[in-house]
């Protein structure tokens, strides 16, 4: 307890006796993220004390010494000082690793060291610290966050577009409006026939300039809640779209009903061409399934 306070409070460490014949040595570790895992040397002595200084937080609780525990007293004192202290010397050839996660989340995760013994030199303290990131390597980083970006803001942008047509002018906006209006058609097919506990009681269409979009209310009969999330159109002439879809409820209960909007652009959906309409759930599990509409 008393080296550990002197250590603590600054005492040099080299103040101890040299094991005979060797040099008590004081050195800098360098990590880099092109060298992370490889372990680093640590030449240690029986009965000689190695102090390591970190200039990054270490995982206290998750630091790990090999399968030689026995042999070694290991001490880690605070986030950033461990002091390792051999009962002998690490036979010739071997290798005993050291793992010293860090804390906070950068890179490198970890040091990994390799302790051993040399013949001539013990580490008495090894102040380690991280280099900051090569310039190819923050270059590399920033691309994958540009990348990230632009998806985001594709995202984005098309939460605006849909925003920005919920009401009149936001439709009048975006040239989803014009003097022809909009034309709205009943769909009273025979087809419409329950599919996996689900059934539509009504389909009403609507087309505007460049879109067209089904309303259809739809009872779930299954024994479990449904929430449709993926629309897939297929037309007779072998065409085939995806659709967005929107409903005010988190799910359809069982034995409850609910609005369900099926949007499409209009060029997807020629007037008067028949469609086959397909809605599923986020597993695939259960699916409604309209052989045939015309509008």
């Amino acid at each position: 307890m008393l080296l550990l306070s002197l250590l603590l409070l600054g005492t040099n460490v080299t103040a101890q006796e040299p094991p005979r014949g060797r040099e008590l040595v004081q050195r800098r570790v360098m990590l880099s993220q092109a060298a992370a895992g490889k372990p680093v040397e640590l030449h240690v002595a029986s009965g000689s004390l190695t102090v390591l200084e970190f200039d990054s937080p270490v995982d206290r609780a998750a630091v790990k010494l090999g399968d030689a525990r026995d042999r070694f007293e290991l001490i880690v004192a605070t986030d950033r000082l461990i002091m390792l202290k051999p009962a002998g010397d690490v036979a010739t050839g071997e290798r005993v690793l050291l793992t010293v996660p860090f804390a906070d989340g950068m890179a490198p995760a970890r040091a990994v060291f390799a302790i051993i013994t040399n013949a001539t030199q013990v580490d008495a303290q090894v102040q380690v610290s991280r280099l900051p990131r090569t310039a190819e390597a923050v270059q590399a980083e920033l691309d994958e966050v540009r990348a990230a970006c632009a998806g985001k803001n594709i995202e984005l942008e098309a939460l605006r577009a849909r925003s920005a047509a919920t009401g009149p002018s936001g439709m009048l906006l975006a040239g989803m409006l014009d003097p022809v209006g909009i034309q709205v058609k009943e769909l009273t097919d025979p087809l419409l026939k329950p599919t996996d506990g689900l059934t539509v009681e009504r389909v009403t269409a609507f087309r505007g300039p460049g879109w067209v979009a089904l309303s259809l209310v739809i009872t779930n009969e299954g024994a479990g809640p449904w929430t449709p999330t993926e629309a897939r159109l297929s037309s007779a002439r072998g065409g085939r779209s995806h659709a967005m879809v929107a409903m005010r409820e988190p799910h359809i209960a069982p034995g409850g009903k609910a609005r369900v909007v099926v949007e499409t652009r209009g060029e997807d959906w020629p007037k008067k061409a028949a469609h086959q309409v397909e809605l599923r759930d986020s597993t695939g599990a259960r699916r409604l399934l309209i052989p045939s509409l015309m509008f």
